[in-house]
């Protein structure tokens, strides 16, 4: 078991749900109605991932929230946050308590909510149900809905000014995935107007003179969200032009908490990416990056195929991750990746925990928290199938993937909702996790 960033074995008695004693010898703890013998295994807090695109509801046909968080428990994932690009977006005070209704009824793990700020008079409302926090993009296209009411953007610089001063005064974080519209859309049509539409074309095309799209509306953000007290999340820090920029900004005292996603190891990207894979390694172990989120983002095989030939008009990447996020990492430690199993801890369960203001309850190992676990098998080897994984989209881009070392159980709040890598939780296990406002 994992305590204070050291492996050691231990014993943990569990009572409703929570674990009531650690001890070294078994005999100084209560009998248990069911014992179990994790001998070679590794027992971590379970994961919590707040990336996580379960499309429920609006566009269940690529996933819903059963299907999603039965795929979370099959990666050791014992909570989950939603982004809200769902349909209707969760931007008013009862959309929020539809959408929360709707997990509540489905969920395997337990869960909470990103809520969309484009309602500005929404936001204490919303603030005071408990919502994990607010997100929002920074592209000003009808994104990705065409009814005004729908929009999950917010570009113009003094609006972005105005709802991170009314999330600040929530004291919630407040999630931002970084672009400059402007510079976007310019060099989009540079780039269709040379018939380069590609998705590679488009990966250079984002990247183009020194990262600014996405640099240029980091630094705008940053500096909103000292001016506000913003509690800020950065997204999407998975190339090395925004690891040397944050870093960056990061000592010259600009706070804010940086998200990486696994795709900027395993998979994707362009290919000046895998020239740079040991800085992108060292950004998760030298402060730069502060958490992991899955991006879990499945989408159909049409849809695919549509991006394939126009990048830029039809722009998804079926990132069907959450199942084997842990697995993935696992495997490069085992292959000599320069971080630690305690370190990758950190990143996808106690420092996720402590942003969303619910640790010590959940991301650690300890006497009263809830009894999340992971049970992994450092040794399991395996392959991964895409006909046989559990989100609703089977097209992965690791299919064929080979792994080694993979989570064989979890438990949320002391009952397993994965076991020998089948889910045996019913739909409407998870819990809502409230978040008090500070």
């Amino acid at each position: 078991m994992l305590v204070d960033k050291v492996f050691v074995r231990v014993h943990l008695a569990i009572d409703q749900g929570k674990i009531v004693a650690i001890g070294q010898d078994d005999n100084d703890l209560p009998r248990g109605v069911r014992e179990v013998d994790a001998s070679g295994l590794k027992v971590i807090p379970g994961l919590i991932d707040t990336h996580a695109h379960f499309r429920d509801p609006g566009f269940t046909y690529k996933e819903d929230y059963e299907t999603g968080t039965r795929a979370a428990a099959v990666g050791g994932v014992t909570m989950t946050v939603d982004m809200p690009n769902t349909d209707p977006v969760p931007n008013t005070l009862g959309r929020f308590l539809d959408h929360r209704a709707n997990a509540a009824s489905k969920a395997i793990v337990d869960f909470n909510h990103w809520a969309s700020p484009t309602r500005i008079e929404q936001i204490p409302l919303i603030a005071g149900e408990g919502a994990a926090g607010f997100k929002f993009f920074m592209i000003s296209h009808h994104y990705p809905y065409d009814n005004p009411d729908q929009f999950i953007s917010i570009s113009d610089p003094y609006r972005i000014y105005t709802t991170m001063e009314a999330i600040a005064a929530t004291g919630l974080p407040c999630l931002v995935h970084p672009h400059n519209q402007e510079m976007w859309l310019k060099l989009t049509e540079e780039y269709i107007g040379a018939n380069r539409t590609r998705p590679v074309d488009r990966e250079e095309a984002y990247r183009a003179a020194d990262n600014y799209v996405q640099n240029s509306a980091v630094a705008t953000v940053l500096l909103l969200a000292r001016s506000t007290g913003c509690d800020l999340r950065i997204l999407h820090n998975n190339y090395l032009p925004i690891l040397d920029f944050v870093r960056l900004m990061k000592s010259a005292g600009y706070r804010a908490v940086i998200e990486q996603n696994p795709w900027a190891l395993f998979g994707k990207g362009m290919p000046d990416q895998v020239v740079h894979i040991d800085e992108i390694w060292n950004s998760l172990n030298d402060g730069t990056v502060d958490l992991i989120a899955s991006d879990h983002a499945p989408h159909s095989t049409e849809e695919l195929k549509k991006s394939r030939e126009d990048a830029f008009n039809s722009v998804v990447s079926s990132l069907t991750v959450i199942e084997h996020m842990l697995a993935l990492y696992l495997t490069e430690i085992h292959r000599g990746a320069p971080i630690s199993f305690e370190r990758i801890v950190e990143l996808l369960s106690t420092n996720v925990a402590k942003h969303l203001g619910i640790y010590p309850r959940k991301g650690t190992i300890a006497v009263g928290s809830d009894a999340d676990l992971a049970l992994v098998d450092l040794d399991k080897e395996g392959v991964i199938d895409s006909n046989r994984i559990q989100s609703k989209c089977k097209n992965t881009p690791y299919d064929g993937w080979r792994l080694n070392g993979m989570p064989v159980a979890t438990l949320v709040r002391g009952q397993f909702v994965m076991e020998a890598g089948e889910v045996v939780a019913e739909p409407g296990y998870g819990k809502f996790v409230h978040r008090r406002v500070a």
